[in-house]
């Protein structure tokens, strides 16, 4: 069928195309695309957010399909917040600048974002000259790869991590095999064989045989990575795996059952609590805490118990031979990770329009807000779409834009969010700048709790309790001198582009309980309600944390006089989440991964109320986590190209 612009005249159909092509290309040379709203010559995808999910998802469809296909992306930020919670941002003191990362800050799987750009990048990597070789340097020169193309770098994070106690005592985790492929100079190697030879001393004075217990453990985790990955992540049969997987859940009378609670199997290889602390600390990026919880069914594992199969995320981090396995850092931080993506759908004619946000979805199309030039110019419109790909977070969308109310709010920009789901932890984030290097940090730092096992199962309290009744709008009890958790970022332990030269930035994540929805906040317009959200953590809140946070980081050397070297702080609390990412809860990192949520209980691409919306993201199949959202972001190509394909 031709389109209705063309009328009645018959044209030749290589014709059309052609002249399809030239108008598309056109139009894709801007970085900002003005859109139309007249029916599409073919078909028209639209996808809600410039995430990384939809980033993702609207490159392989395009790149898939012809190129009458328009794909659009509508993102409510600026072009400065492209990425989503995948970004970074900048501060200025003085002549300096320091970078923090607003969202993610390690990077896992890294042939995932490869896969990406291999799959749809249209620029062919070019090889460096083989004839130079660096003498101080283990690494001969390669050919770029299809991200490095992009300007994606990834560059392995060794040691992993940092575990830091609160008495003191630091141990580093995480130191692959493969280190002569890692582009270290020599030096760079015999100071990690010697931190390697520290920490294997560490782990067997925390307990006898210690380091060959924490061995035995990985490769546990290891075995159930490889299974779990293709099968449950992927969603990939992959029955090769089933054997060693069942060979290690049935080990030793079945103490390692990947679906009991995670604190169970550590019992059973573990006596010292710090051990046990450090085989755990990743079930806090899932949103659930280790410890059995004898007041809930199954020990807790069916909503904010992790049940012992999470050990995988050990070993996704730190086993030394997996090939799996590694830390990586993006040179540049998170925003190159957005940016090259970016670059991506911008060379497979993908259109993007910034500061537009979709106030509602239905079956023919979306309505949208767009802010224009001056703040208080605001314009309104509807776009038709065949397909609506929603990057926006689920809890938010199912409330909000794809609820039946919100065909009564006159398409206003609102925020609410179902609260019926278990969420993961929310966090109070410090972004601290300083005028001097805080050389006792790695890229990576966990700062626990172990004391003694009340010490430690207390310390993820903030977890557990958040399933009680209550109100968290002020601290009802201070923070400081009791056991918690938090994690450190010190990008420029590996990229030294992070901060001025002689100084340094650093992101802390304390854990925190999400916001406590208000139903009647979301009859209001969105930045009045945001505005009493922001309002549940108060000033006293976030006082107490930071001096909390301040006397644990005192334990290490030159972290005595922290105050009298910061430059300039930037806090981000769940309200600050909900304003810039409309996330249910304030939570940035989505939905829970108990069983209840997890796998094909996790909920799926395709709403039951619309047909013509597809959802990728966090809170979406297969979970939170960049790797995991590109993993999904290709499932859901596949199903949206079949879709058109059936149109």
């Amino acid at each position: 069928m031709l389109s209705p612009l063309i009328g009645n005249v018959v044209v030749n159909k290589s014709m059309l195309l052609l002249l399809t092509s030239i108008l598309l290309t056109t139009k894709s040379t801007s970085s900002t695309h003005a859109f139309s709203s007249q029916p599409p010559t073919h078909h028209r995808v639209i996808v809600i957010g410039a995430g990384v999910g939809g980033l993702a998802t609207a490159a392989r469809i395009k790149s898939s399909l012809p190129s009458t296909t328009e794909v659009l992306i509508l993102e409510k930020n600026g072009r400065e917040q492209l990425g989503g919670r995948c970004g970074s941002f900048n501060v200025t003191v003085g002549n300096g600048t320091f970078r923090h990362e607003r969202g993610p800050s390690l990077l896992l799987l890294k042939e995932e974002y490869e896969r990406l750009f291999e799959d749809c990048g249209k620029r062919p990597p070019t090889t460096k000259n083989d004839n130079v070789h660096d003498a101080n340097s283990s690494r001969s020169s390669s050919s770029k790869t299809a991200a490095e193309a992009y300007g994606l770098q990834m560059k392995q994070c060794i040691p992993a991590y940092q575990v830091v106690f609160d008495d003191g005592d630091t141990i580093s985790v995480g130191f692959p095999r493969s280190k002569c492929s890692q582009g270290l100079s020599i030096e760079d190697i015999k100071q990690i064989q010697i931190l390697e030879q520290e920490s294997i001393m560490k782990l067997n004075k925390l307990e006898p045989n210690g380091f060959d217990k924490w061995t035995e453990y990985l490769n546990t985790c290891a075995a159930f990575l490889d299974c779990g990955l293709p099968n449950f992540i992927e969603e990939r049969l992959d029955v090769s795996t089933l054997p060693a997987f069942m060979v290690e859940a049935l080990k030793d009378g079945a103490k390692r059952w990947p679906l009991q609670p995670h604190s169970t199997m550590l019992d059973s290889l573990f006596h010292s609590p710090k051990l046990k602390a450090m085989a755990s600390f990743q079930d806090l990026y899932v949103g659930l805490e280790p410890y059995k919880n004898d007041q809930q069914l199954g020990g807790g594992v069916l909503r904010k118990t992790a049940p012992a199969v999470f050990g995988l995320l050990a070993a996704l981090e730190l086993h030394p031979t997996n090939e799996k396995a590694g830390v990586f850092a993006p040179v540049g931080g998170f925003r190159q990770v957005a940016e090259s993506m970016y670059q991506l759908c911008l060379d497979n004619a993908v259109k993007i329009k910034f500061d537009t946000s979709v106030t509602r979805i239905t079956d023919d199309g979306v309505h949208f807000v767009s802010k224009g030039e001056n703040e208080d110019d605001e314009g309104r419109g509807f776009l038709p779409a065949d397909l609506i790909i929603c990057n926006a977070d689920i809890p938010f969308a199912t409330e909000t834009i794809l609820s039946s109310a919100s065909s009564l709010s006159n398409d206003g920009d609102k925020y609410d969010w179902n609260d019926k789901f278990d969420y993961s932890s929310g966090v109070i984030a410090f972004h601290w700048s300083f005028s001097q290097p805080l050389e006792a940090l790695n890229t990576h730092n966990v700062f626990m709790s172990a004391k003694d096992s009340k010490a430690a199962v207390s310390s993820w309290s903030v977890l557990r309790d958040a399933d009680t009744e209550g109100d968290t709008r002020s601290a009802k009890t201070p923070l400081k001198g009791q056991p918690f958790n938090f994690y450190v970022h010190r990008a420029s332990y590996t990229d030294e582009t992070a901060a001025p030269p002689g100084c340094d930035s650093i992101m802390v994540l304390v854990p925190c309980r999400g916001l406590v929805r208000e139903p009647d906040l979301g009859l209001l317009p969105r930045d009045e309600a945001i505005s009493k959200y922001k309002q549940q953590f108060d000033v006293d809140l976030i006082n107490d944390v930071r001096e909390a946070v301040i006397e644990r980081l005192s334990v290490l050397e030159g972290f005595e006089f922290l105050h009298d070297n910061l430059l300039d702080e930037v806090i981000d609390t769940p309200g600050t989440y909900a304003d810039y990412y409309n996330v249910g809860g304030g939570v940035p990192f989505g939905l829970s991964h108990g069983l209840g949520q997890l796998s094909l209980t996790r909920p799926g691409a395709e709403p039951k109320t619309h047909g013509n919306v597809l959802f990728v993201g966090a809170s979406s199949r297969p979970g939170n986590g960049v790797p995991l959202v590109l993993i999904g972001a290709k499932l859901v190509a596949q199903k949206a190209i079949k879709k058109l394909q059936r149109i």
